[in-house]
């Protein structure tokens, strides 16, 4: 393999990485439904940026740690985080 293909591959890497992954922003966009959270947990388990917190019963999001990757949504057994 040439150096110029492993460089390509290099970017392509970083490039896929960079749009698969938002990172923290101002506002998430993700919304929790009080209604239907049960507060069992299970999103905050699987956050890996640790944005998920159970506070008085319910699940909130920190925005400033979220990066959309959407395993609380997957996790979520009521379907109240999307």
């Amino acid at each position: 393999m040439t150096r110029f293909v492993k460089a390509l591959a290099a970017i392509a890497v970083v490039f896929i990485l960079f749009v698969a992954c938002k990172g923290p922003v101002e506002s998430t966009q993700l919304l929790i439904n009080a209604d239907d959270c049960t507060g069992c947990g299970e999103c905050m388990e699987v956050c890996p940026y640790n944005a998920v917190e159970i506070i008085d019963g319910d699940a909130v999001i920190d925005p400033s740690l979220c990066h959309f990757c959407y395993r609380c949504v997957e996790q979520c057994p009521e379907g109240a985080i999307y």
